[in-house]
């Protein structure tokens, strides 16, 4: 299935320290507009992806459960990435009614003083208490950015995660864009170790355990305890990004644009483009080219485009091939 990240908007009312989209408090000029924004939907409703309203905050967006229900009325899954300080009793009912599937809140940790601590004073508190809005009215997962500063909380994350009743529990590993920075990065045998938790913990539990940004995880569980899972970056082979201005790229950590749907429809740019076709031959270098786990893994092309090299090894990985 083609998964689509949209980020809808810059605004938001948080400034995380680490965000991507260095979001503000006010809407980029440039974003697209209702008739934009449901022209794309018409463009992408063929391919019937998982389309992730993201943003900046998506909740900030006037228009943004009528492009929901019009996204859902063509067909598509639907989910919402929020920070959760957002979600009122009224909001989730809106979220219920324009059909969306999923909301996924972002948490730094397990508890205020941690989270706060990267988000904000009060922003935990506000997200437990949106996650009591939704409970039993729309399902919901938990996203967890792994950085330096809070690489200790990833057991404590699983418990909260299980406690609160969260359908899955989604660990993405920082790629320096936006306001992350190459100081926040935890180092590759941290990474390994904290994989081999996570897979660990994962299948131990009955939610839904994904990784993002560590295409590593895929390498792993096939070697410590045989399973398979889905082919590691996914970025312009089963991933785009649709940046607030109709830009398009493989991932929202890889800022190479294919293209731009103010120019060309989304299918053409998805099937032609250059980029994404060179991402899809995936004519590796270095370790990762040589590496036996590279058509299971193949490193995450965010980092290795960060190095220096599109093609070229993920400098997070530790594993010697």
């Amino acid at each position: 299935m083609l998964i689509i990240a949209w980020e809808t908007t810059s605004t938001c009312n948080l400034s995380c320290s680490y965000c991507r989209a260095a979001a503000s408090s006010e809407p980029d000029p440039e974003e697209l507009n209702t008739e934009e924004a449901l022209a794309f939907i018409e463009q992408v409703a063929p391919f019937h992806p998982l389309l992730i309203l993201s943003g900046g905050e998506p909740l900030l967006r006037p228009d943004i459960f009528r492009l929901a229900r019009a996204a859902v009325d063509m067909g598509m899954r639907v989910s919402l990435a929020t920070n959760g300080t957002l979600l009122a009793p009224a909001v989730v009912d809106q979220i219920v009614a324009s059909g969306i599937g999923r909301i996924s809140i972002s948490l730094d940790g397990a508890s205020s003083e941690r989270h706060d601590a990267l988000r904000g004073d009060g922003s935990f508190q506000r997200a437990m208490l949106g996650i009591e809005n939704l409970r039993g009215k729309v399902d919901f997962q938990i996203n967890f950015t792994v950085t330096r500063k809070n690489q200790d909380q990833v057991s404590n994350v699983f418990r909260l995660a299980e406690n609160l009743g969260a359908k899955a529990l989604h660990f993405f590993f920082l790629v320096p864009t936006g306001r992350g920075r190459e100081e926040d990065l935890i180092s590759p045998e941290c990474q390994e170790k904290l994989l081999e938790m996570i897979d660990l913990r994962g299948a131990a539990m009955s939610l839904e355990v994904q990784v993002t940004c560590a295409p590593q995880y895929a390498r792993i569980s096939r070697q410590k305890v045989g399973r398979r899972r889905a082919a590691g970056c996914l970025a312009g082979i089963s991933f785009a990004f649709i940046s607030r201005k109709g830009e398009v790229y493989p991932c929202g950590y890889l800022p190479l644009k294919a293209g731009s749907i103010r120019e060309k429809s989304f299918g053409e740019i998805w099937e032609t483009s250059p980029l994404f076709l060179a991402l899809r031959e995936r004519e590796l270098k270095g370790k990762c080219g040589a590496c036996s786990y590279s058509h299971v893994c193949g490193g995450c092309r965010a980092r290795a485009f960060a190095s220096g090299d599109l093609m070229g090894s993920d400098p997070l990985c530790g594993w010697e091939a």
